[in-house]
């Protein structure tokens, strides 16, 4: 019994909150005279994991650093391209896809990357197949 008041009492509680930044991994989209909205850094994450560019093997370790009253949004994630792509060139397309992305869905402008391209995805040699007569 007392489990189920204290699970009330913390969604109450969290329901009402006023603060900026109401948990870890959440943080204060937009405020106005009809309310608040808040949005989770996992949904973020999401959006940066679906982004598809030319040269992009794979993106991986992507970390979403909520902003505060200083701070922006920050981004960092870890890069496989694949060969024959300039890797600055990837990195700044990548980029600009993912400020795209967020400024279409979440109407955030404002976003810090850290982009590490951490390897460099070989082509696979075409193997010979055998023609069936």
């Amino acid at each position: 019994m007392f489990n189920k008041i204290k699970n009330l009492t913390s969604l109450i509680g969290s329901t009402f909150s006023r603060s900026r930044v109401r948990t870890g991994n959440e943080f204060l989209l937009r405020e106005n005279d009809f309310g608040t909205i808040h949005v989770e850094a996992e949904v973020v994450r999401r959006i940066v994991e679906r982004v598809q560019i030319n040269g992009v093997h794979e993106i991986k370790n992507i970390v979403v650093d909520v902003p505060s009253d200083n701070e922006p949004l920050k981004i960092k994630l870890n890069l496989i391209i694949t060969q024959d792509y300039s890797a600055p060139t990837v990195g700044a397309n990548l980029r600009d896809a993912i400020k795209e992305h967020l400024l279409e869905f979440l109407s955030i402008k404002d976003a810090l990357f850290d982009i590490r391209v951490t390897q460099i995805n070989k082509k696979l040699p075409e193997t010979k197949r055998r023609q069936l007569k």
